[in-house]
């Protein structure tokens, strides 16, 4: 076995192929896999001619293993965005080898049914690809998919020959496969035409079996078929009595039965058959037809199960990824400056398996040494595995499961000795095992030290422990003289020391032991060697006290002193580290809280300003009712309807309610604004809100507060800025059957209705009022309702149907339109949009 079969074999990257496998979809593309694998092994010669191109093929080319980390990605955008999946999904389940389908056809060969199902079900997964980007626009360029799109440009959809075979072939009982009636209008009229004649057929013999002296020799009372003609089963001793002339196609086993065909059916089932015939010569023709077609398209075909199967291992090497959480890896070649970086690493065999796996973090610059040291059952062993994994799971561009995305060098020789690879037969014992792979290991160093990533489990053990230690320190020096990057478990102390004598080219890190509760923690640290801490292992699996004790007492005091002074290291190590973490947490949680708190109290000052701006425009309604009433009274004392005491008394009576009903502004700073412009920014006192003046008109001013619109007066409101500038344009604007000048804002999408060249406005429900019909009063009242609901739709520009008719009404909205102070600018209609007819307001 290689150095390469044997570190497949050492990292569980046979089993971690074998989770791909489950998740690949097409038998194809799993019998490329385990070919590849055949291959990588060394253990076959005769593989398909694509065993190159499979799911679990690796590189050490960066710009190969980015393109392959590329199509996941693009995968990966494409099925977040698409619900079409599914179809693709079952699509791929059906997919079968046409190679020699498709190949036979391209020679003029025939094709079954069976035949052209498989290349139906080839066309149906294109045709569900193509359909799954043309969902999120792939193919028009849609952000991410790009690799995708360019893998869709290399096939052809055959939307003909696909139509075609769909019509013409379905699957049958039992994984069969028939062709259809729909196959072609004559197959269709051949095979109607068999139908219908086998309903004569049917009738005619049901009608002879009914007769009386036929009735009376019958075996039993149906018909039945041999060798395809109707006949009926006669008892044996009953034919040539009562039964007529006949034409005998067979008997029952016993010899009690004949099937007699009677002589008036004869020429009924003779033209049956015939008509069989005729069917089956049309199917005949169909297939033909289809195969040839199949044959002018073989090329197309092979290059869309390629790119199909290709789909479905990228499909699985996505699925993988996922399953254990992974992170695209930043890949570089071997020889390029860096190290392998690995933050919040986990063994992704022990993730799949379940295991709720301690991520560790691993940084080793090219060309050094990571010695890890610690006890038994720590998790050295799974430390040093996560590594080689991670790079063998890059070259095959697979994503990583980690916290962060690994930096990993794309090595071109991974050499290990992990476990024990003792053998009877081949004379080898564990050291005599160990020792081959390390003089592989020397070998590929030499050749290609830069290139190389040497993995080793329990370094030169399995010999006297002194000679051990010597031997491993040299084999150490020796890899990391040649270049090569290098990563030990040990519990020779000498390796340990290393790090220390020659910081940089070796570094040291230890798994954790909790001194508290006597177990491991799993937890890897950078830059401390670990204890052994045998005794307390041996101690946790149960060992006899007095035994430990005895074991204890013959160590050297030296060495026990330096045992338990790292064991102290590293569990108050180990301490801070979780206090720190505890730390981190906490200021995450007190942050994500302090969060939360202050948007509660946005949301409650939001919910309390908007309360009391309701409560505020609810109050200032009634007191424009109040004023109205009072306005009202004034008049009817004018005109000698009401006593002027009486009048007095309600006037009165109204006032006083009108102040009980306002409640006391707040104590303002700074004196009201003795002028001010639409546009700029002021203070309403009693809301305590800042809003932009929409209009002023004597003492009252109409601010906009949101998409919410009232009017104050002016001693209500504070100036919050300086007054802005806006530009103005002078127009015309009617009002009460004159033109004054007034302000126009910018505003480009209103703008362009007003003006020496202005654009008619389009109708539509939301922005036009009809008022054709009614009387002033009333028509007044909706048109104010209108303009409300315009505004808080932000609706700037609004049309308002009166007519022409004596023009009183429009005379009238044009007046009202002119006392608003809401309103920029109004014209009369366009030819478009209706002549004089028609008013348009710009509100706002």
């Amino acid at each position: 076995m290689s150095h390469a079969d044997a570190a497949l074999i050492h990292l569980g990257w046979l089993e971690l192929c074998e989770h791909l496998r489950g998740l690949l979809r097409t038998k194809i593309a799993r019998a490329a896999l385990d070919d590849g694998l055949t291959i990588e092994l060394g253990e076959g010669a005769a593989v398909s001619a694509d065993a190159r191109r499979w799911a679990a093929a690796r590189s050490v080319d960066p710009a190969l293993v980015s393109a392959r980390l590329d199509d996941l990605d693009a995968l990966e955008v494409v099925l977040t965005r698409t619900s079409k999946s599914g179809g693709l999904a079952a699509a791929l389940e059906r997919l079968s080898d046409v190679t020699d389908a498709a190949q036979r056809a391209s020679r003029g060969g025939a094709l079954g049914a069976e035949d052209l199902l498989m290349i139906r079900d080839l066309l149906a997964a294109v045709d569900a690809f193509f359909g799954l980007l043309g969902e999120i626009g792939a193919m028009s360029g849609a952000v991410g998919a790009a690799p995708l799109a360019a893998r869709a440009g290399r096939m052809a959809r055959l939307g003909g020959l696909f139509s075609a075979l769909d019509r013409a072939v379905a699957p049958g009982p039992e994984g069969s496969a028939i062709v259809q009636d729909q196959a072609s209008p004559g197959l269709a009229k051949a095979r109607q035409r068999v139908r219908e004649l086998r309903g004569q057929l049917a009738k005619e013999a049901e009608k002879i079996m009914r007769r009386r002296e036929i009735a009376e020799g019958l075996q039993d009372r149906f018909y039945t078929e041999r060798e395809g003609r109707v006949v009926l089963p006669v008892r044996a001793d009953a034919f040539g009595r009562g039964i007529g002339q006949g034409i005998i196609h067979g008997s029952s086993a016993s010899g009690g039965t004949l099937f007699v065909e009677p002589t008036e059916l004869i020429d009924a089932n003779n033209g049956l058959r015939a008509a069989q015939m005729a069917a089956q010569a049309e199917e005949r023709r169909v297939l033909a037809a289809l195969a040839a077609a199949v044959g002018a398209a073989a090329s197309e075909l092979l290059v869309d199960q390629a790119e199909m199967v290709a789909i479905d291992e990228l499909w699985a090497r996505l699925r993988l990824s996922q399953a254990i959480g992974g992170l695209r890896p930043e890949v570089r070649a071997a020889e390029a400056a860096g190290s392998i970086e690995i933050v919040g690493g986990r063994h992704p065999l022990l993730m799949l398996a379940g295991v709720d796996v301690v991520p560790n973090d691993v940084a080793l610059p090219r060309g050094a040494a990571l010695v890890i040291s610690g006890p038994n059952a720590g998790g050295k062993t799974v430390a040093l595995k996560m590594v080689g994994l991670a790079v063998l799971m890059a070259q095959a561009g697979l994503r990583l499961p980690t916290a962060r995305p690994a930096m990993v060098p794309l090595y071109r020789e991974v050499v290990t000795d992990v476990g024990d690879d003792q053998s009877i037969l081949a004379n080898l014992s564990t050291f005599s095992a160990h020792i081959g792979h390390v003089r592989e290991a020397c070998a590929a160093a030499a050749k290609d030290g830069a290139g190389t990533l040497v993995l080793l489990d329990e370094i030169a053990v399995g010999t006297d422990p002194g000679q051990g230690a010597a031997l491993a320190e040299a084999i150490l020096l020796h890899l990391s003289a040649a270049g090569a990057t290098v990563v030990t478990t040990t519990h020779y102390e000498r390796l340990k020391l290393l790090a220390g004598a020659q910081p940089g080219r070796f570094v040291n890190a230890a798994v954790g032991f909790d001194l508290g509760q006597m177990r491991p923690t799993f937890r890897l640290t950078l830059g401390v060697p670990g204890p052994s801490s045998a005794f307390a292992v041996a101690r946790r699996l149960g060992l006899p006290e007095a035994l430990l004790g005895y074991a204890e007492a013959q160590v050297e005091p030296a060495t026990k002193a330096l045992d338990a002074l790292l064991a102290q290291v590293n569990h108050e190590r180990a301490s801070l580290a979780a206090r720190a973490a505890t730390m981190a947490a906490g200021e995450v949680d007190l942050a994500a809280r302090l969060a939360a708190v202050q948007a509660r109290e946005e949301a409650a000052l939001g919910s309390a300003r908007a309360r009391k701006l309701r409560a505020y425009d609810e109050a200032a309604a009634e007191l424009r009712s109040l004023k109205q009433e009072a306005q009202a009274l004034r008049r009817s004392l004018r005109k000698g309807e009401a006593e002027p005491a009486e009048a007095a008394e309600a006037e009165k009576r109204l006032r006083a309610e009108m102040a009980a009903r306002q409640e006391p502004a707040p104590q303002a700073e700074g004196p009201a604004p003795e002028n001010l412009a639409v546009g700029e920014r002021v203070l309403l006192v009693a809301l305590g809100r800042e809003g932009e003046v929409v209009g002023v008109q004597g003492a009252r001013v109409s601010v906009r507060i949101g998409g919410v619109r009232t009017s104050v007066d002016r001693s209500d409101v504070r100036r919050t800025q300086a007054a802005a500038a806006p530009t103005t344009t002078t127009t015309k604007k009617i009002q009460r059957g004159r033109a004054e000048p007034v302000r126009r804002w910018a505003s480009e999408g209103a703008s362009r209705h007003f003006g020496g060249e202005a654009a008619a406005l389009e109708r539509s429900a939301d922005n036009c009022v009809d008022l054709r019909g009614e009387r002033a009063e009333e028509a007044l009242r909706r048109l104010d309702r209108f303009l409300d609901q315009a505004m808080l739709a932000d609706q700037e520009v609004v049309m308002i149907l009166h007519g022409h008719g004596s023009g009183a009404l429009r005379l009238a909205v044009r007046e009202h339109l002119g006392g608003l102070g809401f309103v920029r600018q109004c014209r009369g209609g366009l030819p478009a949009e209706g002549g004089d007819g028609v008013t348009v307001a710009w509100i706002g």
